[in-house]
């Protein structure tokens, strides 16, 4: 668990001194530092760390040639995430390559909507690593899908459909969960208002309605997808409730919001999303590792939302109160999740490593 603390205290150092640093060199280095330390916590680890990992070490030992990895796109789709592996291999055949090939794609992804678009890269770092850094320890394909469509933000704050769905199709390729995601361009960018947030909810009912006639067309496609209706004993219901605490704050918030509101509306109305699909797989008691996994496409705003609302605290004791709240229940969650979630503790390296 030490190791993520430690991991956590670098990079939101690095980007507290970044931020401060008058230099652009340093500043680069302060976050060049920062990013180092995410990719190399992320690829170093044994296969042990993180539930899927051990599955996605043995694909990669499989896929050793183009014509090995084309055909496991044949089989299964996601031709992009057989040929990272094949191209992997051109590198080396220890998976200590693959492993941090996948944190390059995925962190470099989300540290680069952090600097481009936060209000905060402190609070937005802070945030990232607590809640959605180890996300893809554990589901590796749909960590870099969710990354690569986070790329999409972009477009879909400038109103370009034509890129938003280039991010989207790239996304696909890794995942094809990522699809789901095309539709939501025509409902997020849009006032948060009753009447819209209203809209969005019913749509969202209307889409459960129909989760079980959507997710057996989808397990057509791709046969794991049925795990997505499966019913289980249920479970993320932390995340659930961390996640519809966090959005009845920041929508009672969004009254005090005059700077960035135009952003803060649409990352707000992607929240009231991320939290109906939560609420849905936990009313239906779906297996956690399926369908409140869509949420994950959404909820990464929550880095951007949460610089806009430090932005528009206007005096020192606001700042303070809701900072001392925002850092203790978001580190709480870090640890609590942490620990519980994924086999992520005991961390332990990756004997490539120790060995020599």
């Amino acid at each position: 668990m030490l190791i993520y603390i430690i991991n956590l205290f670098v990079v939101v150092l690095a980007a507290f001194l970044a931020k401060k640093s008058k230099s652009i060199f340093v500043s680069r280095l302060l976050l060049g530092i920062a990013f180092a330390s995410m990719i190399l916590v992320a690829g170093l680890r044994n296969r042990i760390v993180g539930t899927d990992t051990g599955y996605y070490v043995r694909d990669f030992n499989g896929i050793r040639t183009f014509a090995d990895a084309f055909d496991s796109g044949n089989n299964g789709g996601e031709y992009g995430f057989w040929i990272l592996q094949w191209f992997v291999h051109l590198v080396s055949n220890e998976y200590l390559f693959f492993l941090l090939a996948i944190a390059l794609i995925v962190v470099g992804c989300y540290q680069r909507i952090i600097i481009t678009f936060s209000a905060n890269i402190v609070i937005s770092f802070f945030i990232f690593i607590a809640m959605y850094y180890t996300f893809f320890f554990n589901a590796a394909r749909q960590g870099i899908a969710c990354a690569i469509f986070a790329l999409a933000i972009g477009p879909l704050l400038d109103g370009n459909f034509k890129k938003y769905v280039g991010y989207v199709l790239l996304a696909f390729l890794f995942h094809s969960s990522a699809i789901v995601m095309l539709p939501t361009f025509f409902i997020v960018n849009r006032t948060s208002t009753f009447k819209n947030s209203l809209i969005i909810v019913l749509v969202g009912c209307v889409m459960f309605f129909f989760a079980d006639k959507i997710i057996e067309f989808a397990a057509t496609y791709q046969p794991r997808y049925a795990i997505y209706g499966e019913k289980s004993m249920g479970g993320g219901y932390l995340s659930v409730g961390f996640s519809l605490a966090n959005f009845i704050f920041l929508y009672a918030f969004k009254k005090s919001v005059s700077i960035e509101r135009t952003r803060y509306d649409c990352f707000l109305n992607m929240l009231l999303l991320d939290i109906l699909i939560g609420l849905g797989a936990t009313f239906m008691g779906t297996d956690p590792s399926g369908l409140l996994r869509i949420s994950y496409y959404l909820g990464f705003v929550n880095m951007l939302i949460w610089a806009i609302v430090f932005k528009n605290l206007t005096t020192p004791l606001s700042k303070f109160v809701i900072g001392y709240f925002f850092v203790l229940v978001h580190f709480t969650y870090f640890i609590l999740a942490t620990d519980r979630f994924s086999n992520l503790v005991p961390y332990e390296f990756n004997p490539f490593i120790i060995l020599r």
